[in-house]
């Protein structure tokens, strides 16, 4: 008997330590989101000056400004997808907590039906409801496996690699816009 009260008493403070480590995190997580966000968005916007600066004011071919900007447009969708990553991750918490509610909610009417001596009948309704509360809790977990993805992302050293060049190759576009500003107003 003293077995189940320990687990019992560790899960609180298991799921407190798990919920305080979410929300120290969770200030950090938001914070290098949003400078992600800028950078792609700053990125973005210098992709559409080089493109107007190549195009109209140099008159190149619209196929090599094109090209161009499309190149220049990878660093900053590696950025994007590293902002999307960390978005999901600001839900994790959120995520984690509907199921584990869900969960409990579908062991509790289990149990319930079970002591009250209530058997399913094999019926097309119950058949149906069954296969609609499994289509939920695979929606559930398809939601919570992207989150998994995403912390996957974060945490593979070749999109971090990728991340990193990233923020040097949109450092590389700011510098390139202020020359090309200059030879324009010059």
């Amino acid at each position: 008997m003293s077995e189940v009260e320990t687990t019992t008493t560790e899960q609180p403070s298991t799921k407190q330590r798990l919920l305080e480590l979410f929300q120290k995190l969770l200030p950090l997580v938001d914070s290098v989101s949003d400078k992600i966000r800028f950078a792609a968005l700053l990125g973005l916007g210098l992709d559409i000056w080089i493109f107007v600066w190549l195009y109209f004011i140099k008159q190149f071919s619209a196929s090599s400004s094109l090209i161009v900007t499309g190149v220049l447009l990878l660093p900053v969708l590696v950025l994007l997808r590293f902002w999307w990553a960390l978005e999901e991750i600001k839900d994790l918490p959120t995520i984690a907590g509907r199921m584990m509610e869900d969960a409990k909610g579908e062991i509790r009417e289990t149990v319930q039906s079970i002591h009250a001596g209530q058997a399913q009948k094999l019926s097309f309704l119950g058949s149906a409801k069954s296969l609609w509360s499994i289509g939920s809790m695979a929606g559930e977990a398809r939601e919570l496996l992207g989150s998994y993805i995403s912390i996957g992302t974060l945490a593979n050293p070749f999109t971090l690699i990728l991340g990193a060049l990233s923020l040097v190759g949109v450092l590389g576009m700011t510098l390139l816009g202020f020359v090309m500003l200059m030879l324009t107003l010059f």
